[in-house]
């Protein structure tokens, strides 16, 4: 059984449970279902290993020092957004701009 979840105890600060639990409330889940779909939706935008590998290439620091300058500050966080979505992301990004 892979599927089968895995138990763990988790230790929250007092007032972040508080507020887990007012968000499970509000989107009428479990206190459990609101952590897993808040993590599952923070990794999302993780790349996987073989994107991770590319962004720690050669190519992106020379890239980075010889455009420094050249961007916009918007552009600049534009890229740094980029580069953390995923592949799947990415390719629906850039399908909706094409």
């Amino acid at each position: 059984m892979a599927d089968s979840p895995h138990r763990f105890v988790l230790r929250l600060p007092q007032g972040l449970r508080a507020r887990v639990a007012e968000a499970a409330t509000l989107y009428r889940r479990s206190l459990n279902a609101e952590i897993v779909a808040r993590l599952e939706a923070s990794l999302d935008g993780l790349p996987n290993a073989a994107i991770e590998a590319n962004l720690k290439s050669a190519l992106f620091p020379h890239l980075e020092t010889a455009l420094r300058g050249h961007l916009s500050r918007q552009e600049e966080d534009l890229v740094l957004l980029f580069r953390r979505l995923s592949a799947r992301q990415r390719d629906a990004l850039l399908n909706l701009l094409g």
